[in-house]
């Protein structure tokens, strides 16, 4: 379960983060629908047409050619005043020292234009050529395939970072499997023959590189020379019986279906090597896959997790040390909250970067039944816990459910790798989880300078809630997470800012002692800070409600200037106005103040922070019989209190301290005399 302590947003705004690509040597405009279409000659290099002043126009810009749009486009193919028949394409020459801009300025100011526009680019949406793929149902219900057309694919700009290291922390991964073995991550540290590997094919299989199996932990972060020794791909924290060894593979002589396939399905689904001809593909298309070993091989039947937690902190340390930052999949857990665990998870995230991806749970045990239990390390802080659903964002009541999930992923025949080069279709939420950690994979591909803090606020804020909306049942409402992941997203927003409350600037009407008394009303100026490390604040909204009985804030919404990182912003021109009555007590009033921005469509950023405003009570110095009138009783009073005869009240103390030294003495009582003599 992800719990910021700081930063208190989510549901994300779609800010884009892609900007269009237009070509480079083309322009369109449309002709007025009064102006008959173009007779156009081109012939031996000369272009004419029989409008003179278009005519000159592309002599001076050098055109090479201009061109009807849509060649078989009818008078009657109109929109409005856009008649496609008059719609042409300008193709500028190589000599033309013109750019694009310029030319479709200058096109829009003839008379007889009515519109130019420069030509967006238009590629086809890249689908990769694995066998399975059309078995993946999930990577288009997560929209993967729109998110790799960031990526410039047919120039040869492959989706995906090498660099990513994704880690399926589970029963071991067949890591030679023939769809993983060019995704597994070599630890370049531990290349003791420095050839640049650490796995080679020899003999008609691949095999850990004997020229680095040189019995020394080379890359030895840990200070203890013994330990994770030729860790050339990952580790086994298990062994078979305890024992840890440098082959995460899973148990020898299983079913190739059994569950100690689990963590080779997983690292499928994690980083399949994609468009390859060969079985399935994966969201982040291009990452590097981590085999680490959890599971002791003495276990008879199925499998369970023996070293989940050491697993997590070799993962997080080994991916901190190689390439500075890990993703973390852990589809396994059970119940009941351990402190230990909570320590480790604190620690591989905080110190060591790493991203923790946990799967929510099946549900009932004893069967497929809906549950709705915190699960661990699902519901630990500093984990993304993920729920699975079905086709079309269908919860079909077999799984965990509860307000510790982070986030929704596809968990129903999900079709991914197993032992000895197989593929099987499975459901579970250890399935929507690594799916989930793909995304992420893939997200930090396009943004290599994100901390895993951003690539977790990011990656729930951008999730689709429209699982709402298909699961509309009372009892299910915040506990499937923000919504379901959604690649595409993920990738096209830009980072969301970080706002801070640091402070306000208070306006206080027909004030005399510049404090906030009973009765009286103020214009509050919030200033708010954005992070120096996050995003730009765009479109910045606030609400400010007080609950105060006596306290009413007749003006409580405000704008406030755009912010860019390590700026600040301030509702200069529309102050918030709070009125404070005549019976407000003495002391804090704390009010909410509720900030929104880069919100577009159903996303935005958005926290809250407390406003204080300290009430000081209206003390008429020397009243203390509280009459609005100062006489000879007050006098009398303040006398008593002096002499000890007179108990006085809080109101009284502060009226009668006249010179307002903190004292109570005769000194107060020649104030007060002479007060009421100059009255």
């Amino acid at each position: 379960m992800i719990r910021k302590a700081v930063l208190t947003f989510f549901m994300l705004a779609l800010g884009l983060s892609a900007t269009v690509q237009y070509r480079e040597n083309t322009v369109l405009f449309c002709l007025k629908s009064t102006i008959a279409p173009l007779q156009i000659e081109q012939a031996r290099g000369e272009i004419s047409v029989d409008l003179p002043e278009l005519n000159s126009f592309l002599t001076d810009i050098q055109a090479g050619s201009i061109e009807r749009w849509i060649p078989f486009a009818m008078e009657t193919d109109n929109d409005g005043d856009i008649y496609l028949n008059r719609v042409y394409r300008i193709t500028l020459s190589e000599n033309s020292s013109r750019t694009t801009q310029a030319v479709r300025s200058t096109l829009e100011s003839f008379s007889f234009v009515h519109s130019a526009i420069l030509e967006p680019v238009r590629r086809p949406y890249y689908t990769p050529n694995d066998y399975y793929y059309n078995q993946q149902w999930f990577l288009q219900q997560i929209h993967a395939n729109d998110a790799w057309d960031f990526w410039d694919v047919y120039g040869g700009d492959m989706p995906g970072d090498p660099t990513v290291i994704l880690v399926s922390v589970d029963t071991g991964v067949d890591w030679d499997h023939l769809d993983l073995i060019d995704r597994i991550w070599q630890n370049l540290n531990e290349d003791a023959d420095g050839d640049g590997h650490t796995l080679e094919y020899s003999g008609g299989q691949w095999i850990l590189d004997p020229g680095d199996l040189n019995n020394i932990d080379d890359d030895d972060w840990d200070n203890s020379p013994s330990t994770f020794v030729d860790d050339l791909i990952g580790w086994d924290l298990s062994g078979w019986s305890g024992v840890d060894d440098n082959n995460p593979i899973p148990k020898t002589g299983v079913s190739n279906y059994s569950t100690w396939a689990h963590g080779t399905h997983v690292a499928g689904l994690l980083g399949a090597t994609t468009d390859n001809t060969t079985g399935v593909a994966s969201t982040s298309f291009n990452c590097r896959i981590m085999p680490v070993k959890v599971s002791q091989e003495d276990q008879t039947g199925e499998p369970y997790i023996t070293d989940g937690y050491s697993g997590i902190l070799y993962a997080a340390k080994a991916g901190y040390y190689s390439q500075g930052f890990s993703i973390l999949n852990n589809s396994w857990g059970g119940l009941g909250y351990n402190q230990y665990e909570q320590a480790t998870i604190n620690i591989a995230h905080d110190n060591y970067h790493a991203v923790i991806v946990a799967a929510g749970g099946n549900g009932n045990d004893n069967g497929w039944g809906e549950l709705e239990q915190a699960q661990y390390p699902s519901s630990y802080e500093n984990v993304i816990s993920v729920c699975p659903l079905g086709s079309g964002d269908s919860w079909n009541h077999w799984a965990t459910y509860h307000e510790t999930i982070d986030i929704a992923s596809p968990g129903e025949n999900i079709r991914s790798c197993v032992i000895n080069n197989n593929y099987a279709s499975w459901a579970g939420s250890s399935m929507a989880s690594p799916i989930v950690a793909s995304s992420i994979g893939l997200l930090k591909s396009y943004n290599p300078g994100w901390t895993n803090v951003q690539l977790e606020t990011m990656i729930l804020a951008t999730a689709d809630p429209v699982i709402y909306e298909i699961n509309p049942e009372g009892y299910l409402q915040g506990k499937l997470g923000r919504g379901r992941v959604d690649a595409e997203k993920a990738v096209e927003v830009e980072l969301f800012p970080s706002l801070e409350y640091i402070g306000d600037d208070l306006t206080i009407e027909n004030d005399s002692d510049g404090e906030i008394n009973p009765g009286e009303t103020v214009e509050v100026r919030v200033i708010l800070y954005n992070d120096e490390d996050w995003g730009t604040a765009t479109d910045i909204s606030g609400e400010l409600f007080c609950s105060t009985l006596g306290v009413s804030v007749t003006s409580g919404s405000a704008g406030f200037w755009d912010t860019a990182p390590g700026d600040a912003s301030l509702n200069e021109e529309e102050p918030f106005i709070v009125e404070f009555s005549n019976s407000v007590p003495e002391g804090d009033v704390t009010c909410q103040l509720s900030i929104t921005s880069n919100a577009i469509d159903w996303v935005a950023y958005s926290t809250e922070f407390e406003v204080v405003f300290p009430v000081v009570a209206n003390v008429l110095y020397g009243d203390l019989n509280a009459d609005g009138v100062l006489d000879i009783l007050d006098v009398l009073a303040l006398v008593g209190i002096i002499m000890g005869t007179v108990e006085p009240t809080p109101e009284q103390v502060l009226a009668a301290d006249m010179n307002d030294d903190g004292v109570i003495d005769i000194t107060d009582v020649i104030q007060l005399v002479q007060d009421i003599l100059a009255e």
